[in-house]
């Protein structure tokens, strides 16, 4: 192999908010790469990746469905961390005080003004009701505080653990996501190899756990393959003559699985050419396509999906 890597990026490292991603950029120079666009892979060939235009568009036109189907997580926590602050400030409003008894005192303990205006101490002679007082709401005030103290730990606490699942269900959802492109880039490989390129599918949150996860980052990376390596590729795969020519039908290569499937969409009530549809796939992930021009309401057009996302998720 030679020459260095080229990463064709579906996902570059960074925040990303989706809608409120051009606000973001726009407050944050750019070339820090803290905030990044949502996934997509509809881009241009990277610098110095020569492959021919046919070859790179039966990748993009697979995965770029896919990619743009990725969710981030950074919606999700800026959401929860919203939601998190909007209740503190409400159980900062409505946590108990002792309001009125402000200004009471605690006779608890004797004080100076008995010793000084009384030949002896009258403090449980005159002041008793008002220490009782005291103590009784000073002790309804701790319970009070007590059961705020609690239902504040357990509102957080749910809306925390809401956040963890929702986050690890994203997660999952992503990874079948993965799981599909990694397959596209199998059934690809070989005709990269041809022109002369190594195709590899990488996710951060594969390579490095948790931390991808906060900070996901998707690539293609494609690497040179010198004139050895791409002859002995191609000598590896050989020729696999069909079946009838002097190969047993046990050894017989299999017939290979079309790169993509095709769904009817109907054109939803309200909805001119031109717009957005989303529509969820066999597979259950979404997809979003535009209304052709000429259609109206109720009539149906038939849209090519990857088979990764024709197919029934089990």
């Amino acid at each position: 192999m030679v020459g260095t890597p080229i990463p064709a990026y579906l996902q570059e490292r960074g925040l990303n908010f989706s809608d409120f991603t051009s606000v973001f950029k726009g407050l944050i120079n750019d070339s820090k790469k803290v905030v990044t666009e949502t996934a997509r892979f509809d881009g241009k060939k990277p610098a110095g990746l020569e492959v021919g235009d046919d070859t790179w568009a039966s990748l993009t036109m697979r995965v770029d469905p896919l990619a743009k189907a990725i969710l981030d997580p950074h919606n999700l926590y800026l959401g929860s961390s919203l939601l998190i602050a909007f209740i503190s400030l409400v159980f900062v409003a409505v946590k108990p005080a002792p309001g009125k008894f402000d200004d009471l005192d605690d006779f608890n303990f004797d004080d100076d003004f008995n010793d000084k205006y009384n030949a002896e101490d009258d403090y449980w002679k005159y002041r008793d009701v008002e220490n009782n007082a005291y103590s009784y709401h000073s002790r309804e005030l701790a319970r009070e505080t007590l059961v705020w103290v609690v239902l504040f730990a357990l509102t957080i606490s749910a809306a925390v653990g809401t956040t963890a699942v929702v986050a690890y269900m994203l997660e999952s959802r992503n990874s079948r996501i993965d799981v599909f492109i990694y397959e596209i880039c199998d059934e690809v490989a070989e005709r990269f190899e041809q022109e002369g390129y190594e195709i590899e599918f990488k996710s951060r949150i594969v390579d490095e756990g948790f931390a991808g996860h906060i900070m996901p980052e998707r690539a293609i990376i494609f690497l040179e393959l010198d004139d050895d390596e791409v002859g002995r590729r191609t000598q590896n795969n050989g020729y696999a003559p069909p079946g009838g020519m002097g190969t047993s039908s046990g050894n017989a290569p299999r017939k290979k699985e079309s790169s993509f499937g095709t769904i009817n969409v109907m054109v939803p009530d309200g909805y001119m050419p031109g717009q957005v549809v989303n529509v969820m796939t066999p597979s259950g992930l979404p997809i979003m396509v535009a209304v052709p021009s000429g259609l109206q309401p109720g009539e149906s057009f038939p849209v090519q999906i990857p088979a990764q996302m024709y197919r029934p998720r089990k």
